[in-house]
């Protein structure tokens, strides 16, 4: 039990979880409000409720209007596109621009055949910044020390086939659950803009992408199993990065969990049995490693580390691996460089305001201040209640200089999230 409360003091108490849950899907309708072309997706880990280590901002954004298709005959709207599977690249695509809603981002292969380009979609998009840079599918900036990774992404109208079998295998243990399930399917999935880096067309396919769906899972997780995420991601960036950068990332680390949850017995994840949960992720990421595979969570067809691992390699990561898993988890905090024993009730209301809200919740903040329509559906208090958390975000520095107690700063931070959350609820209806 006692590592459980050490991890639970590191990466957060299960109430602290689920407000950054919140906050997190608050943020996404914040960013998306006011702007019915533009729509934004918090994805990667600040989506995903982790906080610690630090990692980029990433968002997803698409426009309404566009949307991939199956068949051409689906094709009814100006910026539809259909998606063709490529040959020797599951977890890849082509978009037929069969519309010609693209022409400037249109390549034409051998046959005439016109498919929209990844890359030439990156440079022709508007970035969200003059200081990007473009980084895999992203366009890439930084805002003081915070870097933020911005993907124009194309959302698709249906689940594509070559994940048809994730909706229907074999779970003897009943994870995910069935309404998640459903959850996952009904929300599909997104194209990104990068190809299959074994590919001719690397320079043009799209990647078939399941971040909302792999936030819906990380957000169905208990408490148990987001600590073992967290215990996974900190062992991988103190100790697995420092022997072999870039090789394996925290990608691959979720995939790990995701699998192990569905082929273990729920019994397993409870506080008691954290650091054998810890130790049963780490031999699934040791079979990965052994047999150079590790498939993708929805698309099994595709190795998501054939190009990262070879023999060269694979026996001193197996070494490594098996080191770790012969060493008791508070040695492996220590070697990491977080202590056993912590009282980090400050830090942890930190971690609250540490995400990325300012500009947003800011700049929402006067757009509910300024439009005279929804002055006429919100009170005063509801306004004064958002003007107190925006200051309350933006108060970093502030806080820190002055104790508060932890029940206190969950009441705020809740009741701030209920009033906000309610506050949009009537703006829709409004609309």
């Amino acid at each position: 039990m006692s590592i459980y409360i050490t991890l639970t003091y590191l990466f957060g108490t299960e109430l602290i979880l689920n407000l950054r849950r919140q906050l997190v899907l608050l943020r996404e309708r914040l960013k998306s409000y006011g702007n019915d072309n533009l729509h934004y997706i918090c994805s990667g880990s600040l989506g995903e409720g982790v906080a610690y280590p630090p990692s980029d901002d990433d968002l997803m954004v698409y426009r309404t209007g566009r949307r991939v298709v199956s068949k051409p005959q689906e094709g009814t709207q100006d910026g539809d596109v259909v998606m063709a599977r490529i040959n020797g690249s599951p977890g890849y695509c082509l978009l037929l621009d069969i519309r010609n809603c693209y022409p400037q981002n249109v390549q034409c292969d051998s046959d005439g055949i016109p498919f929209v380009s990844s890359s030439l979609w990156k440079e022709h998009i508007n970035p969200p910044r003059e200081d990007c840079y473009i980084h895999g599918p992203c366009h890439t900036f930084a805002v003081g020390d915070d870097e933020y990774d911005v993907a124009s992404v194309i959302p698709c109208s249906f689940w594509p086939d070559i994940a048809c079998d994730w909706i229907s295998r074999k779970r003897s243990h009943g994870w995910p659950s069935h309404d998640t399930i459903q959850d996952i399917v009904r929300d599909k999935c997104h194209v990104v803009p990068i190809g299959d880096p074994d590919s001719p067309l690397q320079q043009h396919a799209w990647r078939i992408s399941f971040s909302v769906a792999e936030r819906t899972l990380m957000h169905s997780l208990n408490h148990v199993q987001f600590l073992t995420y967290n215990l996974l991601r900190l062992t991988l960036k103190r100790i697995i990065d420092k022997k072999f950068p870039g090789i394996i990332c925290s990608y691959f680390m979720k995939t790990t969990l995701f699998y192990t949850i569905e082929k273990t017995s729920a019994q397993l994840w409870t506080a008691h049995n954290l650091e054998a949960c810890f130790k049963v992720c780490l031999s699934t990421l040791y079979d990965f490693i052994d047999n150079i595979n590790c498939p993708n969570y929805f698309i099994p067809e595709y190795n998501m580390i054939k190009r990262k691992v070879n023999r060269t390699n694979r026996q001193e990561l197996l070494d490594t691996i098996r080191n770790i898993h012969s060493t008791d988890t508070e040695s492996i905090l220590s070697i990491c460089g977080e202590p056993s024993n912590m009282y980090l009730e400050e830090r942890l209301s930190l971690q609250i305001m540490e995400w990325r809200f300012d500009r947003e919740i800011y700049d929402s903040v006067h757009v509910v201040k300024l439009t005279s329509v929804i002055y006429d559906v919100i009170t005063e208090t509801t306004v004064s209640s958002m003007c107190k958390f925006v200051h309350f975000l933006l108060g970093k520095g502030t806080f820190s200089r002055y104790v508060v107690s932890g029940i206190l700063l969950q009441r705020l931070v809740v009741c701030c999230c209920l009033k906000l959350m309610d506050t949009f609820v009537r703006l829709a209806k409004c609309k």
